[in-house]
């Protein structure tokens, strides 16, 4: 199976790496794949797929900033391209708009992954886009519930890929950032990685900790990540009367953000990014560590209530406080449910079983007729 990989976007972010660790399972199973990224503007994406064995073509424009001169002079590259390949796979909305346009499904199906609720709603060209596309891959079952109720797609023509984690990467043995951070061996701490912005509701977080700081006054909260929201939380964090117990670590990547995971009793996650797979959770439970979650998405589907870590309504906060409390107040409940936190990871959210999920979704889809 010859798969041509579209992602309109230059930066390495949200769908990149689930988009390259697709691309390099399918490879290992005798299939061959390509890219195209967005050719226009600048961004790390280009370098980083390159060097993971994947030189993107240079024959495709797919930037979102050219306007619709640019667009108009993608659909016949984009056409002329597609002849050599069995699937093309979207990635982005611009590359799956561009894809249902251009793409001639007499031999070449079009396939969408949607990887986050944005590609959700039901606005614009959003419905008829998604029912003229002949397979759309969403990354948990509630999304893909959405994708037949509000949009009527036919369940035969949606498959489910589930988020992935490099366990071996991310594990509960190593250093830790606590003695970098002031933080002793013993005291108990909640911890978040996401990029800070209003959307990721810290806020949220932070008022909830209050709760579990009233029991538990030795508690830490660790936050870990930059964005242009950090100012407005330092600001709420002092207005809260927290500023000596929630910690800014700052961003972390390679080796220090598998020490920042290890650094935490509980991972929390509150709202997903360009990524629905919510990968930083997945991440933190790789590490040994449990979940604790508003029970949404793909986190309600990754966790397993009182098993794996803790899921709370969405938007109560005194019902996260209560959660993370009852993690951090009883540490040998805690590390058992890290310890199946991980076992979960390591048995099915791998990125060999999402890389089979999705080469028998592209091979149902071929052997399907056009949407």
């Amino acid at each position: 199976m010859r798969v041509l990989e579209l992602l309109s976007s230059p930066a390495w972010t949200g769908p990149a790496e689930p988009m390259t660790s697709v691309a390099r399972q399918l490879v290992r199973r005798g299939h061959h794949v390509e890219v195209a990224v967005d050719a226009r503007r600048e961004g790390d994406l280009r370098e980083r797929l390159a060097a993971e064995g994947f030189p993107p073509r240079n024959d495709l424009s797919l930037s979102t900033k050219g306007g619709p001169l640019e667009i108009a002079r993608d659909v016949p590259r984009l056409r002329r391209a597609a002849r050599d390949f069995d699937v093309v796979h979207a990635n982005f909305s611009h590359d799956h708009a561009l894809a249902v346009l251009a793409v001639d499904r007499s031999r070449t199906r079009v396939v969408r992954t949607v990887h986050s609720s944005r590609s959700l709603a039901d606005r614009g060209l959003q419905g008829p886009i998604h029912r003229r596309t002949d397979g759309i891959l969403a990354v948990c079952e509630a999304h893909a519930a959405i994708l037949r109720e509000r949009f009527r797609i036919p369940a035969e023509r949606i498959g489910i890929a589930r988020g992935a984690v490099d366990a071996e990467l991310f594990r509960p043995d190593g250093p830790d950032l606590r003695a970098e951070l002031g933080i002793g061996p013993d005291v108990p701490v909640a911890g978040i990685v996401s990029r800070v912005k209003p959307d990721r509701r810290h806020a949220d977080l932070v008022d909830a900790f209050g709760r579990v700081a009233e029991r538990l006054p030795e508690a830490r909260l660790v936050v870990v990540g930059r964005g242009e929201g950090l100012p407005d939380l330092r600001a709420h964090v002092e207005r809260s009367g927290l500023a000596d117990r929630v910690i800014f670590a700052g961003y972390r990547r390679g080796p220090e953000l598998s020490a920042a995971y290890r650094t935490f009793d509980a991972k929390v996650l509150l709202a997903e990014g360009n990524d629905g797979t919510c990968r930083a959770l997945l991440e933190g439970m790789a590490s040994g560590r449990p979940g604790v979650a508003w029970a949404f998405g793909a986190p309600a589907e990754s966790i397993v209530h009182g098993e794996t870590g803790l899921l709370a309504p969405p938007g109560d906060v005194a019902a996260l406080g209560d959660a993370l409390a009852a993690v951090l107040s009883l540490p040998d409940r805690g590390r058992a449910m890290g310890a199946a936190a991980r076992e979960r990871m390591r048995s099915g959210f791998t990125e060999e079983a999402r890389g089979r999920a999705v080469e028998a979704f592209l091979e149902r889809v071929r052997r399907m007729a056009p949407a």
